[in-house]
């Protein structure tokens, strides 16, 4: 067990500074720039090093040391809890006072949408035009549709934790591999953020963040299509596992069996 504790704390200390700790200090370098350099002498970044230098004599090893560490840690956490905020905002459904700007830009995408589709001699099904603010959470909302046609209904927000739950190994391994993916695009746009805001000081940052924040948003929007293929394909071929389970005939479910199910897990609410 010990062997086993060791190398797991090794792999998590490693994840913490390459995921954490180097972006972080990257941000506090930024932070000292912005504030030594400011706009006028943006790119003079020998004179940061050369004041640094002198400085850092006077500064004992361990307290540099501590609060590089503290504030970059820091840092990493704001950009973490940046990134779930935009995760929210490009997952979710807009309610309350964003439903009232979520309802022009679902009109544009749905006015896109419908030209494009007729335009490649298609008539658009209703339920798969936009019916998001983002496109991000109407390919996830497009999974759960595709879904309940293919499978009389079955909801897949009920379905997806059980089903899981009896995959092998090898099944999760790549969902969970692009999820991991999907976190690693949300924060990078989050960091990409911080670094536009640091721009209002430094304008080197702001150019920064924007290629951040453009690589993760392209990321997130790739990650979210592979995720919602990868759920749709699992749910493909291991549906039977689950209704095996439950006891119910395998060969796929049926008109009668999908209320079923769903009434099911749903507990009756």
């Amino acid at each position: 067990m010990n062997p086993f504790l060791s190398a797991l704390g090794g792999k998590l200390a490693e994840r913490w500074v390459s995921a954490l700790l180097l972006p972080g200090a990257l941000f506090v370098a930024a932070v000292v720039c912005a504030v030594r350099l400011g706009h006028r002498d943006a790119w003079d970044l020998a004179r940061v090093v050369t004041e640094l230098t002198t400085a850092f004599p006077r500064v004992p090893v361990a307290l540099a040391a501590v609060g590089l560490v503290l504030g970059a840690a820091a840092a990493a956490f704001v950009a973490q809890g940046t990134g779930r905020l935009i995760e929210t905002v490009w997952t979710s459904r807009w309610s309350g006072p964003a439903a009232v700007l979520a309802r022009p830009v679902v009109a544009l995408r749905v006015r896109a949408a419908t030209r494009t589709a007729r335009r490649a001699g298609v008539e658009p099904v209703p339920a798969y035009l936009p019916q998001r603010a983002t496109w991000i959470s109407d390919r996830f909302r497009l999974l759960e549709v595709r879904i309940a046609a293919q499978y009389h209904g079955v909801r897949l927000g009920l379905l997806w934790p059980r089903l899981w739950l009896l995959l092998p190994e090898q099944v999760r391994a790549p969902v969970q591999l692009v999820e991991t993916q999907f976190r690693a695009a949300v924060t990078l746009t989050g960091w990409g953020l911080l670094y536009l805001v640091l721009g209002v000081w430094w304008y080197p940052a702001a150019l920064a963040g924007a290629c951040a924040a453009l690589i993760g948003w392209r990321r997130t929007r790739f990650t979210t299509n592979a995720i919602a293929t990868l759920m749709e394909a699992t749910v493909d071929t291991h549906l039977d596992l689950l209704t095996t389970a439950l006891g119910y005939p395998s060969g796929g479910l049926d008109g009668e069996t999908a209320p079923l199910i769903n009434d099911r897990f749903d507990k009756g609410s």
